[in-house]
């Protein structure tokens, strides 16, 4: 670039420095600075005239009619500044004409017609976008006096530039006024692709504005600044999985609003409405005793924010549809007894048991709970005609009163059996715990990380609990001498466990010592009778055998000894079989006796 012009951008800035040094609503010196600073590298990439993208950029905001009395004068004002700095009367025609286009204004601005004034343009803009322009709207809103949000003022979709300039408005709704809709207005390609992150940026921040807005908000349907006056139902998850696919089905559907009421009430003590400062009290010592992995702050921020989300949400649910997701999982089923003990009588609530529905469609397919299916599947739950169950005053009641009565247990534990919500002791997943570890092969010295067991028993006994809890009962296994464990017990991760052997007893109190004898026995109880039916299904699969038409070739062999000495050496091996088998099936049979006679022992 010649050193004229170099001078004369020297100059501008000095000019523009002096113009906006003090400013505070967001168009200060330094926004006029990165403005230019990302028009000459777009003129760059586009191959614009970068000296006239970057003067035009150090000047666009000195005769801004947002921040002068009169525009006419603030023109008149900058023409003489390029006149007596020597910029040629070209180059300030073509400057003036981009900077009488720049402005938005409400939508109704005109479009640039120069290269040089797309590429200002879509500086300016992108300066208005991300985190810097997100600091600048709330800066910009501060110094005209607006509110940061209420949400008695809507935003404004289509409006004149007098209305844009001087009509109510808030920061927040500026977002929707404006901001989120310049990704979509970007002149050039290069404006465009940085014009993304910063647009998915602004949209996570109004997401974030909005969940803190709905924090202890028991109006929140009314005033939140995403949903408020867009909901016709609401969708109730009780976990993340089931809500993140219930809004990937429910995207083109943007007046049904889905919420997660995130807390397992399987484990624990129940938290009661009628004492919820003590519940709640109880329900944190409870996890602290136990719980490993989490500090005691973490824990006590998710029982927090459920706490939280349980105590407004009830309130809204009542005065629109519900839809509550609850499959045949113990958890699930405690949340829609909670949730129902707090909406008497509610008109239109619907229980969508997707688990039952698609396994009553495919009975090879059973689902442990809502949030293992697929949106795929949901949308086929939604769409059957029995997919949606509308509970009667009589239902609603029922399962109020069922949640009454496990309140009332005052238990710790509760799973689903043969269809019903039971209370069991938190010992209850021991014995799956210590056949995980047979089967695992962590014994006779052989240690299995932690982590692989707790995998083990969630899977292997569809358990529904957390691996939390599972893995606290592993670390209650050890200090009870069931089991020895290598490494560090303060994180699941940390340590290995292994069965103590049989000749340790004295590690182990008697209850568990007779609880992993019993498993053991149990397990190669069962693998001795898998064995004993699979060789008797080999042996009769290899009698029925046409030896002959295999035509099996072998070596050295007489011609016809496919047709005797096949045949003969397998009588022989069963001949000397039965015996064996006599001897495994007695020993079977003894066995399950000793089996049976332990239990009734278990039982008195």
């Amino acid at each position: 670039m010649e050193a004229e012009k170099i001078h004369i951008l020297r100059k501008a800035e000095e000019f523009a420095r002096s113009v906006h040094e003090n400013d505070a609503s967001g168009h200060d010196w330094w926004h006029v600075k990165r403005v230019s600073r990302l028009a000459r590298m777009l003129a760059v990439f586009e191959g614009a005239n970068a000296f006239l993208c970057e003067l035009a950029s150090l000047l666009h905001d000195v005769a801004d009619e947002k921040l002068n009395d009169s525009k006419e004068a603030a023109i008149a004002r900058l023409e003489t500044w390029m006149t007596q700095a020597g910029v040629v009367r070209g180059d300030r025609a073509h400057i003036l004409s981009i900077i009488a286009n720049m402005s938005y204004a409400g939508g109704t601005g005109a479009g640039m017609t120069t290269l040089e004034g797309k590429i200002v343009q879509d500086a300016d803009r992108l300066d208005a976008l991300g985190a810097i322009g997100i600091a600048r709207t709330f800066a910009y809103s501060g110094w005209k006096g607006q509110k940061i949000y209420d949400p008695s003022i809507m935003p404004r979709d289509h409006m004149t530039r007098d209305e844009y300039r001087k009509g109510e408005s808030t920061a927040i709704n500026h977002f929707d006024e404006k901001l989120l809709k310049l990704k979509d207005l970007m002149n050039t390609d290069a404006a465009r692709l940085l014009a993304e992150g910063r647009h998915q940026g602004m949209q996570y921040f109004k997401k974030a504005f909005d969940n803190e807005w709905e924090i202890g908000n028991e109006a929140y349907l009314r005033e939140s600044p995403l949903y408020r006056g867009k909901v016709s139902c609401v969708h109730v998850a009780f976990d993340t999985s089931t809500a993140g696919s219930l809004r990937i089905i429910l995207r083109s559907r943007p007046d049904e609003f889905v919420i997660v009421l995130d807390d397992n009430l399987m484990v624990g003590p129940l938290p009661d409405a009628e004492r919820l400062y003590e519940s709640f009290a109880e329900r944190m010592r409870w996890y602290e005793e136990r719980y490993n992995g989490l500090t005691a702050d973490e824990w006590k921020l998710i029982q927090l924010e459920a706490a939280i989300r349980w105590e407004v949400w009830p309130e809204q649910l009542t005065a629109v549809p519900c839809f509550i997701w609850a499959g045949d999982s113990a958890k699930e089923l405690l949340g829609l007894l909670r949730l129902l003990s707090h909406l008497p009588g509610h008109p239109e609530l619907y229980h969508v048991n997707a688990t039952k529905v698609l396994h009553q469609r495919n009975p090879d397919i059973r689902y442990k709970n809502t949030g293992e299916i697929t949106p795929c599947e949901l949308q086929k739950v939604l769409d059957l005609p029995d997919g949606i169950m509308r509970l009667s005053v009589e239902d609603q009641e029922r399962y109020r009163q069922d949640w009454f009565r496990l309140l009332g247990e005052n238990g710790t534990l509760r799973i689903l059996q043969n269809g019903e919500l039971i209370t069991v002791p938190e010992s209850y997943y021991d014995e799956e715990i210590l056949k995980a570890v047979y089967r695992v092969e962590a014994r006779f010295g052989h240690f299995r990380k932690s982590a692989r067991v707790v995998g083990e028993v969630i899977g292997s006994a569809e358990i529904d609990t957390g691996d939390s809890f599972i893995e606290y009962r592993v670390r209650h296994l050890i200090n009870e001498g069931a089991l020895v464990y290598e490494g560090s017990l303060d994180a699941m991760r940390n340590y290995s466990v292994s069965l103590v052997d049989s000749g340790h007893s004295d590690q182990q109190s008697e209850s568990h010592h007779r609880l992993a004898g019993i498993v053991k026995l149990r397990t190669l109880l069962g693998e001795l009778a898998e064995i004993n039916l699979r060789e008797r299904s080999i042996i009769e699969q290899l009698k029925g055998i046409n030896w002959r038409d295999l035509d099996l070739g072998l070596p050295n062999m007489p011609a016809d000894y496919a047709d005797k000495g096949m045949p003969a050496l397998l009588q022989q091996l069963i001949l000397t079989q039965q015996p064996h088998d006599r001897n495994r099936v007695e020993l079977i049979e003894k066995l399950v006796q000793a089996m049976q006679a332990m239990m009734e022992s278990e039982e008195k």
